[in-house]
């Protein structure tokens, strides 16, 4: 749900005379990404929310891969981005994967776009891996967080968004999900610092993670929440 920090950052940018030329993404930020490039504006990306059923109970289902089914994303995919593949995107989108097999990151920037998104966002033991042509996906996020590769040669202005900066956080007060979500963004936050070095400018809303992965109801807070911060942040540039 961090994801909808994505919306209210790009809201800002916009607002600011930001508009990309190219996009790459993982994650939550691969599906923002998605809609953004099919041509859809901040705030209709944050009406898609609205009239969608996100996380819905028939999704929790226990399995040895995962206890969330990825039906609902599929059908809002179908829905929103009929044409369903990168080819008839109005503006190029990379998105990032991590090949559970041969242990390496994968860009895809061609052919189906639902199995690509579905790939980049299927969290490790929280979505069930998705099965591709050449082997078995998971979340781009695992290797590659904040995935500069794609466009970091051919930018004039490499612009990196991070909405799950890591801060300081009370151990008594941490539920067993927000462990493993913290746990999650432990291990994938040094690509992050990485490849943030290498940005001309990098927003990172702090204190993301006072929301939660599933916080489903605070969709409109997280997006304004990130937009106040980067359009702050952009305004003294």
């Amino acid at each position: 749900m961090r994801g909808f920090g994505h919306i209210g950052v790009i809201q800002a940018l916009e607002e600011h005379g930001y508009r990309p030329e190219a996009i790459a993404g993982c994650s939550a930020g691969a599906i923002v990404g998605a809609l953004y490039a099919s041509g859809y504006t901040p705030q209709a990306i944050l009406e898609i929310a609205d009239k969608s059923n996100l996380f819905p109970a028939t999704a929790f289902r226990f399995r040895r891969t995962g206890f969330l089914d990825t039906g609902f994303l599929s059908d809002i995919f179908r829905k929103y981005i009929p044409d369903n593949s990168f080819e008839a995107l109005k503006i190029p989108l990379h998105v990032a994967t991590t090949n559970l097999a041969t242990g390496q990151v994968a860009y895809v920037n061609q052919g189906p776009l639902d199995t690509a998104l579905l790939a980049s966002c299927s969290i490790p033991l929280v979505f069930s891996p998705i099965q591709r042509d050449d082997g078995v996906y998971y979340d781009g996020g695992i290797l590659d967080n904040l995935p500069i590769a794609p466009l970091h040669p051919r930018c004039n202005m490499l612009i990196g968004v991070n909405v799950n900066g890591l801060d300081t956080v009370d151990p008594e007060k941490m539920t067993p999900a927000r462990t493993m979500d913290r746990i999650i963004h432990l291990a994938i936050n040094r690509s992050v610092r990485e490849n943030a070095k290498r940005c001309d400018l990098y927003i990172e809303p702090p204190g993301m993670l006072k929301f939660g992965m599933f916080d489903k109801k605070k969709h409109h807070e997280i997006y304004q929440y990130a937009y106040e911060y980067a359009s702050a942040y952009l305004a003294k540039r």
